[in-house]
């Protein structure tokens, strides 16, 4: 059952204040169902010895941090926080492995992880609404809270948004690094929605808005303005998947690799000419004008059923 701390707080005080009325002598008992109280259940175990952690403290006032040699995640105080730490740090841990195999370790040093005690905290952190996974700066991802990127999931393989959405935002940082920050917008948001296989949420996210996605084909820089800036949700979310589609059929003729090689000749100064030219046969230009789909439903496909199921405690709705 779910308690507020204050709850909590409010009960051990009573307790303590019963046994020191009569019961002072038994300390070592008290230490005990302290300990009992506050103990990881035994099925977390195995996982948390898995992630090699160099540290996991937690402070019911302060909240935790657990980090190996390469993650560092910070978490609020709260209810079954180290549930949630343990869970997110799971699908964590899984997209930096991904993300390094495919493109390169996304910080040169120790990436870190902050969750949001609560929506309203993570828009005065940010500057985003909710739908948005997470705001990069530096070595860090600030993120929307925990519990809310493990309540969403992808409903055909079943991974929650917490792996999708963190991966995603990783990929983002390894193109950045790799590229040295020349990566254009689109080509860095679409790949690193690829390596995270994010299409499919992408795709049902554009289903809501219906009624505006015929004929939608901005131009480029209408399209990486809207994914910069992550505030308007329609525009944001249309141009996500409209750039994908463009990576989708540069992947047509060219493997991923050639996206990541592409992006390493721009950190080595080679202009966006020179490394499309390298990589792809054709200007940079004439490369966008080769991939734009003619409309955002151009090669879109539809949305597949996943099998019938209930999942308690899980809803629908998808971030990015």
């Amino acid at each position: 059952m779910r308690f507020e701390w204050r709850s909590a707080a409010i009960v051990l005080l009573s307790a303590a204040l019963a046994l020191s009325a009569g019961c002072g002598s038994d300390k070592k008992d008290d230490s005990t169902a302290d300990s009992e109280r506050f103990r990881v259940p035994d099925s977390l175990l195995s996982p948390i010895e898995a992630y090699n952690l160099t540290v996991d403290e937690y402070h019911p006032v302060n909240g935790g941090i657990m980090a190996n040699k390469d993650v560092e995640l910070r978490y609020p105080a709260r209810d079954i926080a180290r549930f949630i730490a343990t869970r997110s740090f799971s699908g964590i841990i899984k997209g930096y492995e991904h993300v390094k195999e495919d493109i390169g370790r996304p910080t040169a040093g120790k990436l870190v992880i902050i969750g949001a005690l609560d929506l309203p905290e993570y828009a005065v952190m940010t500057r985003k609404e909710w739908w948005y996974y997470g705001w990069i700066k530096g070595d860090t991802i600030y993120s929307e809270p925990l519990d809310i990127l493990l309540k969403r999931w992808d409903p055909i393989t079943g991974r929650t948004l917490s792996e999708v959405g963190f991966t995603q935002r990783m990929a983002q940082m390894a193109l950045d690094g790799l590229s040295g920050g020349r990566i254009p917008v689109w080509m860095k948001e679409s790949a690193a929605s690829y390596v995270a296989d994010e299409r499919l949420i992408l795709r049902i996210q554009i289903s809501q808005y219906s009624d505006i996605l015929s004929g939608f084909s901005p131009p480029l820089d209408e399209l990486e303005a809207h994914i910069h800036e992550g505030t308007d949700m329609a525009m944001s979310r249309l141009s996500y998947f409209f750039v994908y589609r463009m990576l989708e059929n540069l992947l047509e003729k060219h493997e991923f690799a050639s996206v990541t090689r592409f992006a390493r000749l721009l950190g080595k100064g080679a202009t966006l000419d020179e490394a499309s030219i390298t990589e792809f046969g054709l200007s940079y230009r004439e490369m966008i004008e080769a991939v734009r789909p003619a409309d955002i439903l151009d090669g879109a496909g539809p949305i597949p059923e996943p099998e019938p199921e209930v999942k308690e405690g899980h809803d629908h709705d998808h971030d990015h």
